[in-house]
């Protein structure tokens, strides 16, 4: 079965829309605002991106930050450009544009 590259990224949110749904699980607590104790990559597994709820599909590029936690490392999925508008979101220091 082929697989449409140009599907998946036309499928992508704007950034500005990127930059809202990371604000929100700021806000909300499903993502954290420190800076992780690591970032991995690689391929992506499935997996629902922490910020955009959408699959990070096999074909596709997955981050993961990791934050260390006593008794335990919390991972979250990202692509790429959810990743940044995160990071973008966390610099704010409150979650506010």
């Amino acid at each position: 079965m082929a697989v449409n590259h140009d599907a998946a990224v036309l499928s992508v949110p704007p950034e500005s829309t990127l930059r809202d749904k990371a604000r929100d699980a700021i806000r909300n607590g499903t993502l954290p605002t420190r800076t992780p104790d690591r970032i991995t990559g690689g391929p992506g597994r499935g997996e629902a991106c922490s910020v955009c709820g959408e699959s990070i599909g096999y074909y596709q590029i997955a981050l993961e930050l990791e934050f260390t936690r006593p008794g335990g490392v919390d991972k979250y999925p990202l692509h790429p450009r959810c990743c940044v508008a995160w990071e973008s979101e966390r610099a704010h220091g409150d979650g506010h544009s």
